[in-house]
C-alpha cells in the first residue's frame, strides 16, 4: 500500500496524463478507503495542484478556462455595450470589417448602425445570425469546424479564406490580457490562429476586451498592444494598469459604464 506522499504524487502523476479522474478509480488503484481519497485531494487542492469536482478532480491550470457561448454572454453586459459603442464610433462608411468570435464581437454586431453600409467577415455564426437581413451590412462567413463550446468556425478552411481579404479593420476580443506585457490571449488555439490572420490582413486593429480579463493568462496569444492598435476596454482599470497599457504605444480608450465613475 503507498503511504501518503507516494499517494499524492501518484494522483498528480495521473492527472498529468488525464487532466482528470474520479474517486472511485483512485480507490481501485491504490486499494484504500474513499475518505482517504478525499482527504489526499483536498491537500493536493489547498496546495493549488487540482481542482476537485464532484465525485473526483481534475487538473488545476492556471489559464483561463473557455466558457461556453450563453454564459459568457450573461458577464458584464453594460461594460460590453459601452465598449462596442467606443469601437462603433471608430469605423467608417463602406469599410470591410472582421468582427472575432466573442460576446463583445457580438455586442458590436448588435450595435452597428446601418448607415455605415459595412462588409462584414466573421467565423462566428451568432454574429452573422445578427446581421442576417440587416439594411446596408454585407455578411461573409468563413467556413471550417464547428467548435465545441462556442458557435465559431476554424480550421484550415477558414485560415485560407481569411488570407483571400484585404481588411480595414478587424475587431477582436479575448479572454486574458497579460498588463505588463502588453499581450492578449484566448482560450482556444484554434481561433486564436483565425484572428492572429485576420488582424495580419487589416491595415488596424480594435481590441475590445473588459477590465476583468486583465492580469490573467490564457493558452494561445491572440495579439500584442503596440502602435497601430487601439484597445477599447472599460473605465474599471486601475490607474497603474492604465499606466502601463498607455506605453505600449495603443491607443487606450476607457469606456464609462453606468455604474462606475471615470478613473
Amino acid at each position: 500500500m503507498l503511504n501518503l506522499s507516494e499517494r499524492q504524487e501518484k494522483i498528480r502523476s495521473l492527472l498529468t496524463t488525464q487532466g482528470r479522474l474520479s474517486v472511485t478509480r483512485l480507490v481501485e488503484q491504490m486499494n484504500v478507503a474513499a475518505m482517504t481519497i478525499r482527504r489526499d485531494l483536498i491537500v493536493l487542492e489547498e496546495a493549488g495542484l487540482l481542482t476537485r469536482t464532484h465525485g473526483g478532480c481534475v487538473l488545476h491550470s492556471p489559464f483561463v478556462a473557455e466558457l461556453s457561448f450563453p454564459v459568457k454572454q450573461r458577464l458584464r453586459q453594460e461594460h460590453k455595450m459601452a465598449i462596442a459603442g467606443e469601437a462603433i464610433r471608430r469605423l467608417k462608411r463602406d469599410e470591410t470589417v472582421y468582427l472575432d468570435t466573442g460576446t463583445t464581437t457580438l455586442q458590436v454586431a448588435r450595435t452597428l448602425p446601418p448607415d455605415l453600409a459595412l462588409q462584414v467577415f466573421t467565423n462566428n455564426l451568432r454574429i452573422a445570425m445578427e446581421l442576417f437581413g440587416r439594411a446596408g451590412i454585407t455578411i461573409t462567413v468563413y467556413g471550417g469546424v464547428m467548435a465545441h463550446k462556442n458557435p465559431d468556425l476554424a480550421g484550415e478552411m477558414a485560415l485560407a479564406q481569411i488570407q483571400q481579404y484585404r481588411l480595414d479593420v478587424a475587431i477582436v476580443g479575448g479572454d486574458a490580457l497579460d498588463v505588463g506585457r502588453g499581450e492578449f490571449y484566448g482560450a482556444d488555439a484554434r481561433t486564436a490562429l483565425l484572428s492572429r490572420a485576420a488582424q495580419k490582413q487589416a491595415n488596424r486593429v480594435i481590441v475590445v476586451m473588459d477590465s476583468s480579463k486583465f492580469g490573467k493568462r490564457g493558452l494561445a496569444a491572440v495579439g500584442r498592444l503596440g502602435p497601430g492598435v487601439t484597445m477599447i476596454t472599460d473605465n474599471e482599470v486601475s490607474r497603474k494598469d492604465r499606466s502601463i497599457l498607455r506605453r505600449t504605444g495603443a491607443e487606450m480608450v476607457f469606456a464609462a459604464t453606468p455604474s462606475v465613475n471615470s478613473k
